[in-house]
């Protein structure tokens, strides 16, 4: 029986999924292609996202962008991945990267960044022209 759980994301640009992974903290080992999980079972993905523990978390491509899989369960007990934290950050810092890609493409260049209590971020931008 497997323990995998692949999770669903919007995430569609492979480039900017590993930026923020290395923001995160985590290695990014593109290329290879077997998931580490319970009790050495495999699974495929197309780069793998070392946690510095006997368990991975995968990459996979799908036809809407890219989900992650892993041993959730056990990433939480062995290396402190708790999912919903992991996806929260990842989600959020991915946003973020892609909003500023967007800024900067159109010509705008950031005046004032801040975060709220709520974490919520609030960019002020401008456009000389």
């Amino acid at each position: 029986m497997s323990h995998f759980t692949e999770v669903q994301t919007k995430l569609k640009c492979f480039v900017t999924i590993q930026k923020v992974i290395e923001e995160m903290g985590y290695s990014f080992k593109e290329g290879v292609t077997q998931v580490r999980g319970y009790q050495g079972e495999l699974t495929d993905a197309i780069a793998v996202i070392d946690t510095k523990s006997t368990y991975d978390i995968g990459i996979v491509q799908t036809a809407d962008g890219y989900s992650l899989i892993g041993d959730w369960d056990m990433l939480q007990v062995r290396a402190g991945i708790e999912k919903e934290e992991f996806l929260n950050t990842l989600n959020k810092k991915y946003a973020y990267s892609k909003i500023l890609e967007e800024i900067t493409k159109q010509g705008y260049t950031v005046v004032e960044e801040t975060e709220d209590a709520q974490q919520t971020v609030t960019v002020r931008v401008r456009r000389w022209s």
